[in-house]
């Protein structure tokens, strides 16, 4: 038991250690289930803008919330439809660094959505289909320092990248599993440096690229 006792009190001056050093430290959390103000059903996207503000694709409520850093409701927007400003699945968001404007996925009708940090409607881009702009099962958006908009898209096996307000710029990647190709891309960043790091869940795997999607 002393031996236990001893064992125990080294573990705990090194978490103090470890804590003090810069370690992770518990500080809350905010949600339960249920449709009202800071409740989620199926959450599956959150992005944090440059002043704070947390976003949340709230998936099966069809809507996104959004809170101060530490949780507290500012306010929401969606409904369930297709139309501008409306949601099936809303599962991937971003916030594009220089003018705050929110990105949201919709994979269940392809297309990618964009408001103001308010949740105001501003355009949208995107169809059913695996031509240019086109999207199966879009996933995860990410926004470059110059606002380019890349968008992970999971059944076409490829990523697409546009301009800020969607005009479409270009594309990568093939199904497979060799250099610069994938198998259900979904994760998706982009770097200070304007590198795209892509994550697959068939090849278990991060791939990174240049902005134009140069494999590195």
């Amino acid at each position: 038991m002393k031996k236990l006792a001893i064992t125990t009190a080294a573990a705990l001056t090194a978490l103090a250690a470890f804590c003090a050093w810069g370690g992770w430290v518990y500080e809350g959390q905010w949600g339960t289930y249920g449709p009202g103000d800071g409740q989620f059903q199926k959450p599956s996207g959150v992005v944090v803008g440059a002043d704070g503000t947390a976003y949340v694709c709230d998936r099966e409520n069809f809507r996104i919330q959004y809170f101060t850093a530490n949780g507290s409701f500012l306010g929401k927007w969606g409904t369930f439809g297709s139309g501008d400003g409306e949601f099936r699945s809303p599962r991937g968001i971003a916030v594009a660094p220089g003018s705050g404007y929110v990105y949201v996925v919709d994979d269940a009708i392809s297309c990618v959505q964009y408001f103001t940090r308010a949740g105001s409607f501003l355009g949208r881009w995107g169809s059913l289909g695996s031509g240019n702009g086109e999207f199966r099962s879009p996933d995860r958006p990410a926004i470059a320092a110059d606002g380019k908009v890349y968008v992970s898209d999971y059944y076409n096996y490829r990523v697409q990248y546009f301009t800020s307000t969607g005009s479409y710029l270009g594309q990568w990647g093939s199904r497979g599993s060799g250099d610069g190709e994938f198998f259900f891309p979904n994760g998706l960043a982009v770097n200070a440096g304007g590198n795209v790091y892509v994550g697959e869940e068939g090849n278990n795997r991060i791939q990174y690229f240049t902005a134009a999607g140069s494999f590195l």
